[in-house]
């Protein structure tokens, strides 16, 4: 996709769709990846209080993710299909990750797992803040559906730093 689409604000400026869809397919790659650690992590925290936060969070970011795939298409974006299959074969690879493979909720490594999915969340807020600065320039990305995307990654983030911070007592002080 190497159309330039003239922008909005700026004289004689063009948002340049071939780096736009590149950009985007490397978060939907990033997302279909993330998807799935999200779902190991619901396994992990299956059976506590914490398990139907998680299974919420999955729900969401398939949410999110179809609508990446709704701005993709509508962007044209012809890559979409190499970029499923890269990140499917991405996630395969997280799963072979042995920090993946440890589901001792109480331990330091799922901690730094709750501490990684909220990096993944940032990003991908940071992700639909960027689109939205460039909605003006064109009118196939939704500004007010970029705001609702970003209000809810900054929910999940608060929600995930919830969990960490209930959780991190339990992990790092002593009883005795």
């Amino acid at each position: 996709m190497s159309e330039q689409v003239e922008t909005g604000g700026t004289e004689g400026a063009r948002l340049q769709g071939d780096k736009l869809e590149a950009y985007m397919l490397g978060h939907y790659m990033g997302a279909l990846s993330g998807v799935r650690l999200f779902d190991e992590a619901a396994r992990t925290w299956a059976g506590t209080a914490y398990e139907d936060r998680f299974v919420r969070f999955v729900r969401e970011i398939q949410d999110d993710i179809g609508h990446l795939e709704a701005m993709l298409d509508r962007l044209g974006a012809t890559r979409r299909k190499v970029a499923k299959g890269l990140g499917t074969a991405t996630g395969i690879a997280s799963r072979l990750n042995p920090l993946s493979r440890i589901r001792e909720r109480a331990g330091i490594a799922a901690h730094g797992e709750l501490e990684m999915l909220q990096s993944l969340v940032v990003a991908k807020r940071s992700m639909w803040v960027t689109l939205l600065e460039l909605a003006p320039s064109d009118p196939r990305l939704d500004a007010e559906e970029l705001r609702g995307l970003e209000a809810g990654a900054a929910d999940q983030y608060h929600r995930l730093r919830a969990i960490a911070g209930e959780t991190a007592r339990d992990r790092f002080l002593t009883r005795g």
